[in-house]
């Protein structure tokens, strides 16, 4: 249940900010793969444009096509579309003309896969999409296994700020089984009170590796964020570089 994204849009651009140095980093794999490249849960083009701007043939997949029509908007006034194709689709099943040479998922929507098949669907996905010797590029948040058991099975009702602004608020319901959080959403829009939710199924570096090695794919690189610190076990990120 992820219907946050088709409720707001724009209110979602405005609270997920990302992570420090995303853009810059998928840009910059971007622009030394040479493209075209497939950037999967494109949203509303946050790191697609600005790697649109740097001269990079993009096509931009997403499942929500509110999201879809706010970067068709954004891409017109960045004047891009010409080189960022949005379509509407699913990172699971998704089916390109011809093989890129980098496929990326940026700000945890890999996430979004909330069971196994799911996430050997979009990996396996990837793996056709990509040439030989191509890479993929992605990243999730590293669980924090003492948030996790402090929230599992909480029943309060309190929310909690989701965003640095304070638009949007949160509680998050955290199952160890399936290993699922679901952030039950409000926000204020039009002089009244809106809710939506958002389920993300997390995954430990261990998992995320098996599933990578799975599907085919040999990782190259594991950061710690996204301005290739290495990673330890206090990262917050996971971010991955993994090649076919």
């Amino acid at each position: 249940m992820n219907d946050y994204y088709a409720q707001a849009p724009e209110l979602y651009d405005e609270t997920a900010r990302g992570i420090p140095g995303d853009v810059e980093f998928y840009r910059e794999l971007a622009v030394a793969s040479g493209g075209p490249v497939v950037e999967l849960g494109v949203g509303t083009g946050r790191i697609a444009i600005p790697t649109a701007q740097a001269g990079v043939e993009m096509i931009g997949i997403d499942l929500v096509p509110e999201m879809l029509e706010v970067a068709r908007a954004r891409a017109a006034a960045a004047g891009v579309s010409s080189r960022l194709r949005l379509v509407q689709g699913d990172m699971r099943s998704f089916v390109l003309d011809s093989l890129v040479p980098l496929v990326t998922i940026p700000f945890r929507s890999f996430l979004h896969n909330i069971d196994d098949a799911d996430q050997q669907a979009t990996l396996a996905a990837c793996h056709r999409a990509l040439r030989p010797g191509g890479c993929l590029a992605l990243n999730v948040f590293n669980p924090d296994l003492g948030i996790i058991e402090r929230w599992s099975g909480k029943s309060t009702r309190h929310y909690e700020p989701f965003d640095a602004a304070g638009r949007v608020e949160a509680h998050h319901d955290f199952r160890p089984q399936p290993r699922t959080v679901t952030s039950k959403l409000r926000w204020y829009q039009g002089g009244a009170t809106r809710r939506g939710a958002l389920t993300l199924r997390y995954v430990t570096r261990e998992e995320m590796e098996q599933l990578l090695g799975n599907a085919g794919f040999e990782v190259e690189a594991l950061y710690g964020d996204c301005h290739r610190a290495p990673f330890s076990p206090s990262s917050t990120e996971l971010v991955f570089i993994a090649r076919r």
